[in-house]
């Protein structure tokens, strides 16, 4: 028994023997709170708890002025509610150089802007039940800075920021270290989150890094460059056999045969290829009766932008953001005023300098992350750029873990609310969701639904949450089926369930009894004191016959020794009681076993907007 409480509070003290080592020169994780941010309008029940600001991240940075060395800027949003465990997620954004701000204010995070130079707080943000930390990376990207000449050129580099990054992260909220962590993001952090995993198993970090989740990610070029015709034709943006379809067959065939003459390390891009994107969609170019020139949103082809952006004005909240980022009490509250230039969403200097042709594509480090961990790819089935079929094609042709491809697994339709959301399908640690009626920024578009999908992917026991957006229902074809949530269902706030289920009452009476099991041994603890300060006080009032010396020395010492030492013990166990959870929980079963196939093509939603 005692054996097994030194065994629970040993990553107690780990943590603190951590904090310890922590050298002088380690900002305090105080120094980064942000006590308020300017008009932000949220729900005081449930406020946001928010730290931001520059880390040093340079690798070399000992040797470099401060000024020059490279400083990644953060955003930790904690968790706003109690889940079945702490959980801790890294975002980026891709680009490369676009800042993970968009995940944060227009995709996962709690606030988006209100058109009225403020903020308003919005339901459906991952920070609901797992600690969010936002990170512009590389050096330079949003409010991260560097000098011009340390800029990153390769995708090892940038990976050497990210683990340097954390390294100090970790040692500024140590508290952090015993959670299970999860790295997440989109478009180009199809290449940035394999090679970040990479390094970080391969470093001395010691994270408990969980898994991975890809949205809309670019993985694989060999696949992803010829989707764009299949895309483009099964989606009726071109008509096959025509000459607009010629045209781009030819292209698309001239792209192939450059990709079957490299014999080296997978590519990330090709520059003969590039072109791809836009000359199938060009069919599509009109003018509007104004006389303005439109095209294909790439991002998401039910919308129509003006030429040359094709998407590039999109989401429409960009313009504001970067209004709101650039006043000076906004930067100054978010601890950012040591970057001198204004936040850009995506800086193009940055991809730029990305010009490294020997890293390889993050496809050939895939098959071995996923010998460590499960990984996500989810995939709004509205992108063009990064489009579902190209990434359906990579995981077809993707060997790992023993076989290629998913196998003999069948898809299974996802729901949430009732209604067909997407189509989800799982094989030997890799999952892959298609999300029905996304964008490129698929929980810019389906938030609930994302949100959904993560909490799943990232093994939640939904029987333990009490409260929140997780009482929300979806399946996973007819098995896999959240339990019944009685009372308020449809809400991520307000009023907790007021009916439990068997689960719940199971671990309502294990409570109990783990309860009931402590007091017993408590009660049975305080006996063994009491007949011991009893037989002290016997023995001594045999020996002193002042009755009144032994009852003001022997029980009153005594008395204050047990005080304090339950005191101290109390203090303990309160510190040990919020990890006890995480480390008693069981573990996790796979929550998307598949069964039999259904025909997504059935099962999308109307929607508003119309097919660009």
């Amino acid at each position: 028994m005692l054996l097994f409480q030194w065994t629970r509070l040993l990553p107690a003290i780990q943590c603190i023997s951590f904090i310890s080592a922590v050298p002088t020169s380690v900002p305090s994780a105080a120094s980064f709170y942000v006590r308020n941010l300017p008009d932000l309008h949220q729900d005081k029940s449930h406020p946001l708890h928010i730290y931001a600001g520059h880390i040093e991240s340079d690798p070399n940075g000992s040797s470099l002025p401060t000024d020059v060395s490279a400083h990644l800027f953060f955003v930790l949003v904690k968790a706003r509610r109690t889940a079945d465990k702490e959980r801790i997620m890294f975002w980026f954004n891709g680009g490369p150089g676009c800042s993970s701000f968009d995940g944060l204010m227009m995709e996962i995070g709690p606030w988006r802007v209100d058109g009225k130079g403020g903020l308003k707080a919005v339901e459906g943000g991952w920070e609901e039940y797992t600690h969010m930390v936002y990170v512009d990376q590389p050096a330079g990207t949003g409010f991260s800075y560097t000098s011009t000449n340390h800029y990153v050129h390769s995708l090892p580099q940038a990976s050497e920021q990210i683990v340097h990054f954390l390294r100090t992260w970790y040692q500024v909220f140590p508290e952090y270290l015993s959670m299970d962590a999860y790295l997440g993001g989109e478009s180009f952090a199809g290449q940035y989150i394999p090679y970040f995993a990479n390094a970080i198993l391969s470093s001395n970090l010691n994270i408990p890094l969980r898994g991975l989740a890809i949205g809309n990610g670019w993985m694989d070029a060999r696949r992803q460059y010829p989707a764009y015709l299949d895309y483009a034709v099964k989606h009726g943006i071109i008509e096959q056999g025509s000459d607009a379809y010629k045209e781009s067959k030819k292209n698309t065939d001239a792209c192939v045969d450059q990709l079957r003459h490299i014999t080296g390390p997978e590519p990330i891009a090709i520059a003969g290829c590039e072109d791809l994107v836009r000359s199938i969609l060009a069919g599509k170019d009109a003018t509007s009766p104004n006389g303005t020139s439109t095209c294909v949103n790439i991002y998401d082809v039910r919308l129509k932008d003006t030429q040359p952006a094709c998407g590039m004005n999109w989401p429409p909240d960009v313009a504001d953001i970067a209004t709101y980022l650039d006043r000076r009490d906004v930067i100054s509250a978010l601890h950012a005023t040591a970057k001198s230039e204004s936040w850009t969403e995506c800086r193009g200097r940055i991809r730029q300098e990305f010009n490294d042709q020997n890293s390889p594509s993050s496809i050939e480090l895939i098959p071995k992350v996923l010998q460590q961990m499960p990984i996500l790819f989810f995939a709004g089935d509205q992108d063009f750029i990064c489009n579902y079929m190209g990434i359906e094609n990579m995981i077809k042709a993707m060997t790992w873990n023993g076989a290629t491809g998913l196998g003999t697994v069948k898809t299974q339709v996802y729901s949430v609310k009732g209604s067909p959301a997407g189509t989800w399908v799982s094989s030997r640690n890799l999952t892959y969701v298609k999300l029905f009626n996304a964008s490129h920024m698929a929980p810019y578009d389906i938030p609930t639904v994302a949100h959904d999908m993560i909490l799943r992917f990232m093994g939640m026991n939904f029987s333990a949450i009490m409260g929140g957006s997780a009482a929300i229902p979806s399946s996973i074809g007819d098995t896999d089926t959240k339990p019944i949530f009685q009372g308020g269902t449809e809400h991520s706030g307000g009023n907790l369930p007021t009916g439990k289920t068997p689960e719940q009452n199971k671990a309502k009476w294990e409570a109990y009894y783990n309860a009931g099991s402590a007091a017993l041994v408590l009660i049975l603890i305080s006996l063994a004191i009491a007949a011991f300060l009893w037989f002290r006080i016997r023995r001594n009032r045999l020996q002193l016959p002042d009755e009144r010396r032994a009852e003001e020395e022997i029980p009153l010492r005594s008395a204050m020794g047990t005080h304090d030492e339950s005191r101290d013990d109390e203090e303990l166990f309160r510190k040990r009681k919020g990890k006890e959870r995480a480390l008693d929980e069981p573990e996790s079963h796979a929550v998307f076993d598949v069964g039999d196939s259904d025909d997504e093509d059935g099962y999308k939603s109307p929607d508003p907007r119309s097919r660009g």
